[in-house]
């Protein structure tokens, strides 16, 4: 069962000093600006002469004016070898024009559009303005967040100045009195925009969260183009430019990695984004925007047509501070929402906007550019496959408990000797590719958490579990231990829940609900967490595993945590996270995480049960293959285990559509023994039931994705409802028809509920 986080009420308050007295952001000389480009990126920008005129002492402050930017006004600041940065010093809006073909991208609306907004009063002058925020007075108990933009605000531009890759401003809102210190930057084939959080101003009022540049690349409804945004929700999601999109104001808004425990939360069944990256396309035109510093205090929003004026929109929410639950009673039964009043504060805060080349402008192209980046600034590296048969994962379930009598009983899955002549039956039956996972190996099985050594004895102890491992690699099997850290209800390794467990930001220990019996288990304190996860490194070397598989947890999500001697904001724990991962695979080789958040991406060798669908939320129009596009031949990953899946033929003709190799959860015992456990009471896990199907689906996979396991994912398109094609590195196409009839274009032929393989345009 997947870890579902649960969130909790505050019962405390927590009392700290506001920041008082920033400093202004100051001039910054223009050779350590073009010195620091050129070692963040290794590629010069064109310098431009810098008129005497830009410099902050001689410029005045300039008021904002309501209405679009006079384009003629407009002055290139920077050039690129691919691009051309325009800006105007009244609004600091700017606009990015593409060498090769004329095409602009614009910070503000498009004026050929803007006549026909019928939009009023202050969104009206939001959808106009370079920034907007959100602010409350926290002062005032009662006090409820309100949005204003610069524009609205009256604001005024303070300390103008070009750079040689761009220029920077300070946004002073008058009213407000907050002042947001910002840079624009041009690279190769990307403008980056930059916000400076130790430098940030605020008066009385409190900063909640801003949009910089929120409407970037925003477009109108064509009918004459195609046109959508893209969400990272799930494998990713398509909100589609329609007349009328979304009237009742709807819109999306997500947190990256995830939502954090240690303040309110609502609770929903929507996936938590895995990945800081949006995108827009609008005909030929595209972005992808990738939040590359300080995304873990971000969130994604995305406006479809009619939800703020005609224009859709897609933009990085910048999070300062996080709504929690101030109670005044002891039992937490009354009190009012309030916000903290220490900020989240990171040196910057980077969205790098990749204007995408008219043929690559779809969802494609933007994995594509994602998927570079990754490469180039995050050393990802081709996969090496074992052999020209895909891997099949499997997780082995030692045991797990269910509740007893007067005690918990014992439910014994699969011992070590059992998992032997597991493996030696499913390798006889042609399958030699294997991953084992083996998870509940623990003592007490999957349900008991917290002092996972030595290996429970009843399925074999340290030395059974020894022999397996051996075994397996003799037979060129890796095998990795499953593992959670995330919570502790057996008290082992000297956790306290007191002194050691996670807390929220009024100091309550938070913890987990077990759906199955009720049971309350503490989460343990990140920082914990990850101390033990290294210090247990030595005990699974002992025992011989290939690695480790961190489940619901680290690498999964990502927390704060206000307890005093463990404590850590969410960038604290990105890092603790990312330590555990690289000594991980430093020690025993490799590294698997359950669909991991992208930091982890450095680090891990294999992300399972990765999400394959959507949140089906009501205005998003289709699911994409986003994720996978982008990992494809970089890193192993599955779906759902096969013997568990919901629609059988559809969720396995989805995996051979997004390239994701097959997996099942076994035990040796009867599937009857596992009924009622705490955690693993799934009823189909005896692997004898499996094992011929399993054999039949895994020729499949291999028909499918054998010969490309190296290769990137480069074109997916839908040739006609619920016929996908996915198209690799090399030509190789995988048409998929979902459908319960035979598609046919007149060139190839697709059985109902199946799919064909063949190199592009033509059927094998």
């Amino acid at each position: 069962m997947r870890l579902k986080q649960v969130w909790y009420r505050s019962a405390a308050a927590l009392t700290v000093a506001l920041i008082a007295g920033i400093v202004l952001l100051q001039q910054q000389g223009a050779a350590w600006l073009y010195a620091a480009d050129q070692k963040e990126t290794g590629k010069p920008v064109t310098t431009l002469a810098v008129p005497p005129s830009t410099s902050v002492a001689q410029q005045p402050a300039v008021a904002a004016k309501s209405g679009l930017p006079d384009e003629t006004a407009f002055r290139v600041v920077a050039e690129s070898p691919a691009l051309k940065l325009w800006v105007d010093d009244k609004t600091a809006h700017f606009k990015v024009e593409q060498k090769q073909n004329g095409q602009v991208w614009r910070s503000y609306p498009n004026p050929e559009q803007w006549p026909k907004e019928t939009i009023t009063g202050t969104w009206r002058n939001n959808l106009l303005s370079p920034i907007m925020l959100e602010y409350i007075d926290a002062s005032n108990s009662k006090s409820q967040a309100k949005t204003i933009s610069w524009t609205e605000d009256k604001g005024a531009l303070e300390g103008f100045q070009t750079t040689p890759n761009g220029f920077k401003v300070v946004f002073n809102f008058t009213g407000t009195q907050f002042k947001i210190p910002v840079e624009v930057r041009l690279q190769d084939d990307y403008v980056e925009t930059v916000i400076f959080d130790p430098e940030i101003k605020e008066g009385k009022l409190s900063l909640l969260n801003l949009k910089l540049y929120p409407l970037l690349g925003a477009e109108a409804y064509n009918e004459k183009q195609e046109g959508y945004l893209l969400v990272p929700d799930g494998s990713g999601a398509l909100i589609r430019f329609k007349p009328n999109q979304a009237n009742d104001k709807s819109f999306y808004r997500a947190s990256v990695y995830g939502p954090d425990t240690a303040f309110f939360n609502e609770t929903t069944a929507r996936n938590p984004l895995r990945i800081p990256v949006f995108g827009l396309k609008s005909g030929a035109q595209g972005l992808v925007g990738v939040m590359v510093s300080g995304e873990e205090y971000s969130k994604v929003f995305a406006a479809p047509n009619g939800a703020y004026g005609q224009y859709n929109w897609v933009t990085a929410e910048w999070q300062y501070r996080i709504k929690f639950f101030q109670n005044t009673s002891k039992k937490a039964e009354t009190g009012f929402f309030t916000y903290s009043k220490d900020r989240f504060t990171v040196p910057e805060r980077k969205t790098r906007y990749y204007l995408l080349d008219s043929v690559k402008s779809d969802y494609v192209g933007m994995a594509e550019k994602f998927r570079s980046y990754l490469v180039k600034e995050k050393n990802l590296k081709p996969v090496q496959p074992k052999s020209n048969e895909v891997p099949l994962y499997i997780d082995i379930i030692g045991a797990d408990i269910k509740k007893g009598l007067l005690w918990d009983k014992y439910l014994k899955g699969t011992t070590t000797a059992e998992a032997i002549e597991m493996v030696k039956s499913i390798t006889a039956r042609g399958i030699k590719n294997l991953t084992v996972q083996y998870a509940g190996w623990q003592q007490d099985g999957y349900s008991s958490y917290g002092g996972l050594f030595p290996v429970d004895s009843r399925i074999g102890g340290n030395a059974g579990m020894q022999q397996f491992i051996q075994y397996a690699h003799s037979e060129q099997i890796p095998v990795f231990l499953t593992a959670n850290y995330t919570l502790n209800n057996t008290g082992k390794d000297g956790f306290w829940p007191t002194f050691d467990g996670l807390r929220d930001f009024v100091g309550k220990v938070l913890e987990f609900e077990n759906y199955a019996n009720h049971e309350m288990t503490t989460q343990v304190s990140p920082l914990f967490t990850s101390s033990l996860a290294q210090e247990d490194l030595k005990n699974y070397k002992a025992l011989g595993a290939d690695g480790i598989y961190y489940n619901e947890g680290i690498g999964q999500y990502l927390n704060s945590d206000y307890n005093n001697s463990y404590r850590a904001n969410r960038s604290d724990v990105l890092k603790s996270q990312q330590a555990v991962l690289k000594q991980t695979k430093d020690t025993l080789g490799a590294v698997h995480v359950e669909n991991a958040n992208f930091y982890a991406l450095n680090e891990v060798n294999h992300i399972h049960r990765l999400a394959d669908t959507y949140s089906y939320d009501i205005f998003v129009d289709e699911s994409v293959p986003f994720t996978q596009i982008v990992l494809h031949g970089l890193i192993t990953y599955t779906s759902e285990w096969s013997n568990l899946r919901e629609q059988y033929r559809s969720d396995f003709l989805r995996s051979i559509e997004l390239g994701a190799y097959p997996a099942y959860v076994f035990t040796s015992a009867p599937s009857s023994t596992m009924k009622g456990a705490y955690s693993i009471w799934y009823y189909s896990m005896d692997y004898r039931q499996w094992e011929a199907s399993a054999v039949k689906e895994y020729k499949r996979f291999n028909e499918a994705l054998g010969d490309v396991q190296d290769k990137l994912i480069i074109g997916h398109r839908t040739l006609a409802p619920n016929v996908k094609e996915t198209t690799y590195e090399g030509g190789k196409t995988v048409i998929v028809n979902y459908n319960e009839q035979e598609f046919s274009d007149g060139q190839i032929r697709v059985p109902a509920q199946d799919f064909i393989v063949g190199k592009k345009g033509t059927q094998q």
